[in-house]
């Protein structure tokens, strides 16, 4: 973080030497001048260019962070669909029923629905939350199609990908109203 508020900080300083080389010259020109003008339109130029990049600043200074966020939920999807295809196998062994290919073909497309969700600038941490959830999922459906845990457990999984479901659709939609807004 300390590269981008110094980044921030310079880009700040920059424009707001802009506005002051203005100011230093527009005070001694009369109104009635012909380069008051100019200097007056390159003042409001400048300082609406310094109020929207610290407008844009908070979202720069959380990029890293998005990004972090964005990862875990991608490699959480990536895993449980991993889980989804093991899933899938295991009837070819034996070990489980055919039934259960269902459930492995639910999962591997809840894991590739996942994946795609992108993270807002407000709100990523979310995304998080979500990627830790669904890996317990990834590891609590294997204990249970196996019979190692309760079936009783079976509503923790399904609160498990609904939660994360909501978790990561919610940040998604967050992303998707805030690319609007910036365009």
């Amino acid at each position: 973080m300390g590269e981008i508020d110094h980044e921030i900080a310079g880009e700040v300083a920059g424009l707001q030497a802009d506005i002051s080389s203005v100011l230093q010259e527009l005070p001694g020109l009369p109104e009635d001048h012909p380069r008051y003008e100019a200097l007056f339109a390159q003042l409001v130029n400048a300082g609406s260019a310094l109020l929207e990049y610290e407008a844009e600043a908070p979202a720069k200074r959380e990029e890293p962070q998005r990004q972090v966020s964005k990862s875990a939920l991608t490699w959480s999807a990536r895993i449980h669909m991993l889980g989804a295809v093991l899933l899938g196998l295991a009837p070819l062994t034996g070990w489980i029923g055919w039934g259960w290919v269902a459930l492995a073909v639910f999962q591997l497309l809840f894991g590739f629905l996942a994946s795609g969700m992108d993270a807002p600038v407000q709100g990523h941490r979310e995304l998080r939350i979500a990627a830790g959830v669904l890996g317990a999922v990834t590891v609590l459906v294997p204990l249970l199609v196996f019979g190692v845990l309760s079936t009783w457990f079976w509503v923790a999984a399904a609160a498990g990908w609904i939660g994360s479901f909501v978790l990561a659709t919610d940040a998604d939609a967050a992303h998707a109203r805030e690319r609007r807004g910036a365009a």
